[in-house]
């Protein structure tokens, strides 16, 4: 069954600018001894088996050991409310991993799978700045970074992640997380964000 999903995506992580996760392979300790990161997905572009997920966002919520090709991540979802049913099945098909590509890749390196929800995702891209929130439990911005005198974001190049060997590099202006249900809260402010554009198929 073939699948595609191009898009928008973020992340704010807890490590300082820049993290050393994706320069390493995922291989390198990062900052902290947990690494907490959500990875935010805006689809511009989406089709599973026929069904259209254009337009729709989600979040995957990560705890990680300090190494994060360790693995046993422990992994939260939430999924664009707007979502119907059919859309949450193909998306969510492509989101365990069993269809291959990209996400399979991150589903192995998942311990505990802690729920997902389906919550409304507020998703927006003003210029080199992305900001996304779910009123109650998260809401983050970040903002990419130049160097002086440049008009383009700089950028780690021929690295090792989930969303491409491209990486601009930003900042969070704002990254709090907070979900009592599954026991997990974080602040990510000022610490260390990519924006980039993507595309997974299988």
């Amino acid at each position: 069954m073939a699948w595609h999903i191009t898009g928008d995506y973020f992340e704010n992580c807890n490590c300082d600018v820049i993290c050393p996760c994706p320069t390493y392979g995922l291989q390198g300790p990062a900052d902290n001894e947990r690494c907490f990161l959500p990875l935010f997905v805006h689809i511009e572009d989406g089709e599973n088996d026929g069904v259209r997920l254009d337009g729709l966002n989600f979040v995957l919520v990560i705890d990680a050991p300090q190494v994060m090709a360790e693995g046993d991540w422990r992994v939260a979802g939430y999924v664009d409310e707007r979502a119907d049913d059919q859309q949450r099945q193909a998306l969510g098909a492509i989101l365990s991993g069993e269809l291959g590509g990209p996400p399979e890749a991150i589903a192995g390196l998942v311990g505990e799978q802690l729920g997902v929800k389906f919550v409304p995702i507020e998703y927006e891209i003003d210029g080199e700045r992305r900001r996304l929130t779910v009123p109650g439990i998260m809401e983050f911005e970040v903002e990419s970074l130049k160097v002086p005198g440049s008009e383009d974001p700089a950028e780690v190049n021929n690295v090792f992640h989930p969303m491409g060997s491209r990486l601009p590099v930003g900042k969070s202006v704002r990254g709090v997380y907070d979900d009592s249900e599954f026991g997990f809260s974080f602040d990510n402010s000022g610490k260390n964000g990519h924006i980039a554009k993507f595309a997974w198929a299988a």
